[in-house]
């Protein structure tokens, strides 16, 4: 996934992943990539429930499905009692719509898939499918239209039963960046998975965008886990994000061999996005390759560890607090070539193998 300025530049490797995600002016890229890989599935970034006032200078396109002046038009941003506008206070210059009312619907359909039709994306990723009120806005204003977390959860499935359905009609693919929990996640993908293409999901194994960020342990490591099991189970797509610093070596490998642990073989991709800016994307942890798998996870004894064996190594997942070591039980290799049997696996990491 690349959206900040300078990032796909500096990726010359990012035809060769399996999803792409770029801003929506990025579109003259799409032939060169396609022609290094022609099953590489290039999606357009837009936000479903924000509109923004400003467009990209060159070519006019916004990275919301609806722009605020057509929105501010037809009486779609959401306001307070008192009249006042609506802005999200942790992202700035989004500013939310009554995304249940049917002409907002309509025309962010019909912008997005004239778009993706003009310039042969192959998907939308839906920014901001909301299945609560989790973004706090400025000055704490509360929106009479979608006042509370079920207001919201109802206008998000009302959105995506119409505008989910003809994207996929016209023939793209629909994937939402859905915002779920521990104790929802499960509901929400049998509710509403029937109306998409497939799920993105962020923060698939810590919180935050640069290295200060928890990392998941425990219940809160499993239910991502789960999720993305119960969508590989299902051959639905998932495009599951962590994100961290380009050198933050650890987490990318934590990341990778969780994904790896869940994966069919078929469908969806592990997407590491490094927090700085003009960084190439494509990191040896993030995309090591071991084959395909060779078996389901299971848990080793009372460790907690995780292992899954793949047909060219092995992937192990520590989600504890206390170190482990592990008996491979045949010889490996380290990523970085060194031959081992048994391994150190720290708390809140994973180990990826290759065999020897």
């Amino acid at each position: 996934m690349t959206l900040d300025p300078g990032d796909i530049d500096a990726t010359p490797d990012a035809w060769k992943g399996a999803y792409l995600v770029l801003q929506p002016w990025e579109y003259a890229r799409i032939p060169a990539l396609k022609a290094k890989n022609p099953n590489l599935k290039i999606l357009m970034y837009k936000d479903v429930s924000a509109t923004r006032k400003d467009v990209e200078w060159a070519t006019g396109i916004a990275s919301t499905g609806v722009t605020y002046q057509q929105a501010a038009a037809n009486n779609w941003l959401l306001t307070d009692a008192g009249g006042r506008v609506i802005e999200w206070s942790d992202w700035t210059g989004l500013y939310p719509a009554d995304i249940g009312r049917a002409g907002y619907q309509t025309r962010w359909g019909d912008n997005v898939i004239d778009e993706l039709k003009k310039y042969h994306w192959d998907g939308v990723m839906m920014d901001d499918t909301l299945t609560y009120l989790s973004h706090p806005t400025v000055g704490g204003r509360k929106a009479t239209q979608i006042p509370t977390d079920q207001a919201m959860y109802e206008a998000t499935e009302s959105f995506l039963d119409h505008v989910g359905a003809r994207i996929k009609a016209a023939g793209f693919m629909a994937v939402p960046n859905v915002t779920v929990e521990w104790n929802t996640w499960h509901a929400v993908m049998e509710d509403w998975t029937h109306y998409v293409s497939g799920w993105e999901n962020e923060y698939f194994v810590k919180w935050g965008l640069d290295r200060s960020g928890a990392r998941f342990v425990g219940p809160d490591w499993q239910w991502k886990m789960e999720m993305a099991a119960w969508c590989a189970d299902r051959d639905v797509p998932l495009l599951a994000i962590t994100y961290s610093n380009r050198d933050d070596y650890s987490i990318q490998t934590y990341h990778r061999a969780t994904w790896l642990l869940t994966w069919n073989g078929r469908t969806g991709a592990s997407i590491f996005t490094p927090w700085e800016s003009n960084v190439d994307h494509w990191t040896a942890r993030a995309t090591v390759d071991i084959g395909m798998p060779a078996e389901t996870r299971h848990t080793i004894g009372s460790t907690g560890v995780w292992r899954r064996n793949y047909t060219g190594g092995t992937t192990l997942v520590n989600p504890t607090t206390q170190a482990r070591t592990i008996d491979v039980g045949r010889a490996y290799h380290r990523l970085h070539g060194r031959k081992v049997s048994t391994v150190k696996v720290r708390p809140r990491s994973g180990v990826i193998l290759r065999k020897a």
